[in-house]
């Protein structure tokens, strides 16, 4: 590759003190002027920004905002630094950190925060500056989005849709080169936790089907890859595996786009899950019987084992029944676990089933059913491991429970994820960047660097480019109060009605609980239909995907939406010109996480509103509201319902964070 400076037709300036910001800063100490050039690389970015990047692009137009985080990505990198970037919406923060991250030399693991994410940064951006500078690029996603050639051709149908999707699968298989889930075609695919890769499957190099392997060809592309495009699932998995059972290859740059979300998803990932469906999968898939009662299962074949199976069964019977009957639902488990019994007793029929089940089996199987068959005791295997990590009560943990009708549920999360940030992460690169639309409560990133344990990121902010007083219209409307009065579902509903008559183009209806949206919904679904409104409502009748590309399609649609609409959505033009924010978006203070953090800070003398409830509300709410204007076109009303924003002192905080629009 060429060096940077003649990549870009440049002469790097030769001054070693040249760094962070453009221009020139003039202090009057004994008269001397001090001149702070930019970084090398910060240059070599900007310019290859405007020379290379901007002429292949139609419609460019440069923005200062967006060469700012260019030049703070830059010296990030060459300071080998933490940094966190906020980038309002508009600001291109993409190409922000991919071309200094491109031009430096250094790989990179490029993490955000869904699949759909990584393919849009793919497909689109790094394509299109892939295009320019020969740097090679590859998306790395779980093992279980790939194919196994193995497992599928080892498959064999139980039903008529089985076989359906089966020789649907087998002729996919011969056409595609990835063997990626998302190249498929369709979403919902039964079978195929039975056909993709698992490495508890897995045969390795012994396998006959090892060269044509579409996961370890996939990982060959992340180890020729000068940038890796990740998720911040993997990159919390990675995180986990000993140094020589990484995933990913070693990169010397690490970019968390769309952080916001980071703290949730790494909390998911290091945490515990034992639930009911988990386990009946893994029993099923030993033994199970069908319609006719006919044995099915990988151990149908050894009847000796059926009581230890039907052992595991009745011992987690008791234990959902005990749960239920102990605990309500999102309740936090403190102290001795009243159902430890019951835990324990799962645990020894696991382990006995584990004991047993192979040498039941010796014999009366095929190597594929025997590889099947030691996967799924290796889960059962997991499954016992984590019982002990829930009975433990390790400090800076939460425990709680789900009830749900058909689901039940122990959850164990970290109280913070700083230990697995400060160990895991950040000791594996020698630059980190943090960016989002959404990191400071105007301008102060304390809450994040707290919440990260990144005490030591430098930070920069830097707002939308965007006219949002003249794009975005503002309305506060009072007199709403969904949390005491039963009567605010009408006034909400004849709120969104009065704005579907009024308003062209489409409306996404934000709502931060689900009762709350499903009584709007009951009251207003039939008169905005017969506005000629397309009436859809999140996990009703479409997959949020679908709603998104009607909205696209119709122009005319509105969306009751829940917590995923309130980020990643991303529709321009008339297809969303009104908003609604039907509550301002506390989360609620007694869900198990937040009220552990809560009782925690208060034990250091904090306030806990102050430091925790409310910036996670205002950075909630700033995803909410960059839903409306993405684009310098894009036109809009926004309509809040919520007069605490207005009345409450607090409420300041949320309008400042929306302080560029016109308010009234």
């Amino acid at each position: 590759m060429p060096c940077l400076t003649e990549c870009c037709g440049i002469t790097a300036p030769g001054s070693p003190h040249g760094r962070q910001s453009t221009g020139i800063l003039q202090s009057a100490i004994a008269s001397v002027t001090i001149v702070i050039m930019p970084s090398p690389l910060a240059q070599a970015s900007v310019a290859f920004l405007h020379r290379m990047a901007a002429p292949s692009m139609a419609e460019y137009e440069p923005r200062t905002e967006q060469e700012r985080m260019i030049e703070a990505c830059a010296d990030a990198i060459e300071e080998h630094a933490v940094l966190l970037a906020e980038a309002g919406t508009g600001t291109g923060k993409t190409f922000a950190y991919l071309i200094p991250a491109m031009l430096s030399g250094k790989r990179a693991v490029v993490s955000t925060r869904t699949i759909n994410l990584q393919e849009q940064l793919v497909r689109k951006d790094l394509a299109f500056l892939g295009s320019l500078i020969d740097v090679p690029y590859a998306i790395a996603k779980g093992r279980a989005n790939y194919l196994c050639l193995r497992r599928l051709n080892a498959f064999r149908p139980e039903t008529e849709k089985d076989e359906q999707e089966y020789l649907h699968l087998l002729r996919w298989a011969e056409q595609t080169k990835s063997g990626d889930l998302e190249d498929f075609g369709f979403a919902d695919v039964t079978v195929w936790d039975r056909v993709c890769s698992d490495a508890d499957a897995c045969k390795g190099r012994n396998c006959a089907y090892c060269q044509r392997c579409f996961y370890y060809t996939a990982r060959r592309s992340w180890e020729n890859a000068r940038v890796i495009v990740a998720n911040h699932a993997l990159i919390a998995i990675n995180g986990l595996l000993a140094p020589d059972a990484r995933i990913l290859p070693q990169t010397e740059l690490l970019i968390i786009d769309e952080a916001h979300s980071l703290e949730k998803v790494l909390s998911d990932q290091i945490g515990i899950a034992l639930t009911n469906r988990g386990f009946d999968y893994v029993l099923n898939r030993l033994l199970r019987h069908d319609e006719r009662g006919i044995c099915k299962g990988l151990l149908s074949l050894s009847p000796v084992a059926f009581p230890a199976v039907q052992s595991v069964r009745d011992r987690l019977a008791g234990l959902w029944s005990a749960v239920r009957e102990q605990y309500r639902d999102r309740q936090t488990v403190r102290g001795r676990v009243l159902v430890e019994d019951a835990l324990s007793a799962v645990q020894g029929a696991l382990r006995a089933l584990i004991e047993e089940a192979p040498a039941a089996a010796i014999g009366l199987y095929a190597e594929d059913d025997e590889i099947e068959l030691k996967a799924a005791l290796a889960k059962l295997s997991a499954y016992a491991d984590a019982i002990t990590a829930f009975l433990d009560e390790p400090e800076e943990a939460v425990r709680w429970t789900e009830i749900e009708t058909h689901r039940t549920a122990l959850r164990m999360a970290p109280l913070y994820p700083h230990a697995f940030m400060q160990k895991n992460l950040l000791p594996e690169y020698e630059t980190v960047l943090f960016t989002s639309a959404t990191l400071s409560v105007n301008g102060d990133f304390r809450f994040m660097r707290e919440l990260l344990g990144i005490a030591q990121a430098s930070s920069i902010s830097l707002p939308s480019p965007f006219d949002l007083e003249r794009q975005v219209q503002v309305e506060i409307v009072e007199g709403i109060d969904l949390r005491t009065d039963a009567m605010s579902f009408k006034k909400l509903a004849d709120v969104i009605a009065a704005a579907a008559e009024n308003e062209t183009g489409g409306m996404l209806v934000l709502f931060t609980s689900r009762d709350a949206m499903r009584r709007v919904w009951d009251i207003s679904a039939t008169h905005l239909r017969a506005l000629g409104r397309r009436v859809m409502m999140q996990g009703d009748e479409f997959q949020n995907r679908a709603m998104l590309e009607i909205m696209r399609e119709h122009q005319n649609a509105v969306i009751f939406g829940l917590d995923s609409f309130w980020e990643g959505v991303d529709i321009r033009g008339d297809a969303l010109r009104c908003l609604i924010i039907t509550k301002l978006p506390f989360e609620v203070p007694t869900e198990p996480v937040n009220q552990a953090r809560t009782e925690d800070m208060e034990r250091q003398g904090k306030n806990a509103f102050m430091e925790y409830s409310l910036p996670r509300a205002v950075l909630k709410f700033k995803q909410g509201f960059g839903r409306l204007i993405r684009s310098r076109t894009d036109t809009g009303r926004v309509i809040i319902c919520d007069e605490r924003i207005r009345t409450k002192r607090y409420g300041r905080l949320f309008l400042e964070s929306i302080r560029r629009t016109s308010l009234r």
